[in-house]
């Protein structure tokens, strides 16, 4: 046997070997194991679509207390006939306006700041960004669709991608977001994840008294943690000591560490995953986007252990 012939069987069987570990790390991954709280707390990233299934799965558990984490997401709404955002700024602010957005046909985006004309564009079914300069201080920004005939009430005239001032997202900025209905309603905006998604959990049948939102401020670039920071504040001051995680698919092993770490030991953190479709157990290896999602969540487990644990 040649020395070639000796490195080409070690790299086969070296190669097999970590196929066969990230094979067998499908259930390492997608933990289950729930700790018995009657407290729970919901990632706030898992796609709205899976809210049924959350909810089916808060009310097997008998959870009582719901909490929902969640960055701030993109200043993104879709509007129809009648329909304003109203937009209410921490403080008067000065800049550069960038709003990308898009619509349905005969519409224009109309953007004021209490009397005075911001900006008046047509829109297309393509977005793209439209810039304004604020010069005088702005406390509220006012976007709606108008229509040049009279459409349905159903209709979806405008979709806001997002907008920012000097960079920062306008969600960043607010003191208030506000949904002005057609009907004279007035709804809240949803400026975070936990926000979009308790709204989604709600229309899904959880009850809207037993659910608090924790809106957590973006730190570094791991969301789960900046996430797990904010509940951990959470329960040292209503005196939490067992909570079940709500993560999706194979984030779940992440998750659980990076709330264990941030509660600490006087907390017991158990975990529950919604089965993510496209990754289903004992189907998942059989496509190349199942292996890289698997490969890149067990590689960033280590990095889940690096972050600094709460005294």
């Amino acid at each position: 046997m040649t020395r070639l012939f000796r490195w080409i069987l070690i790299m086969v069987g070296a190669l097999g070997l970590a196929a066969l570990v990230v094979a067998l790390s499908f259930p390492f991954l997608a933990v289950n194991e729930p700790s018995g709280a009657r407290t729970a707390v919901v990632e706030g990233w898992i796609d709205p679509v899976y809210m049924p299934d959350v909810n089916a799965m808060l009310r097997e558990g008998g959870y009582e207390r719901i909490y929902i984490t969640g960055t701030p997401r993109n200043f993104s709404y879709t509007l129809r006939f009648g329909d304003t955002v109203v937009v209410e700024l921490q403080r008067p602010m000065r800049g550069s306006l960038v709003v990308n957005a898009c619509g349905g046909k005969d519409t224009e985006l109309q953007i004021l700041s209490g009397s005075t004309m911001i900006l008046r564009d047509s829109l297309t079914d393509t977005c793209h960004d439209r810039t304004r300069l604020l010069e005088g201080p702005v406390q509220e920004l006012r976007f709606t669709p108008v229509h040049a005939g009279v459409p349905e009430k159903h209709w979806e005239l405008l979709f806001l991608l997002y907008a920012r001032i000097d960079g920062v997202n306008l969600h960043a900025l607010q003191r208030r977001v506000t949904i002005h209905r057609s009907d004279g309603s007035r709804v809240p905006g949803t400026p975070s994840f936990a926000d979009a998604t308790a709204e989604a959990l709600i229309a899904a049948g959880t009850p809207r008294h037993i659910i608090t939102r924790l809106p957590t401020v973006m730190l570094g670039e791991s969301r789960t943690w900046a996430n797990a920071q904010r509940f951990a504040r959470e329960a040292r001051t209503t005196g939490i000591d067992k909570v079940d995680i709500i993560s999706f698919g194979i984030h779940a092993r992440r998750s659980r560490i990076a709330y264990h770490t941030a509660c600490g030991k006087g907390v017991t953190v158990g975990i529950r995953c919604v089965e993510d479709p496209e990754l289903q157990r004992g189907r998942w290896w059989r496509s190349s986007i199942g292996w890289l999602k698997v490969l890149r969540e067990l590689a960033g487990v280590p990095t889940s252990y690096l972050v600094k644990p709460v005294d």
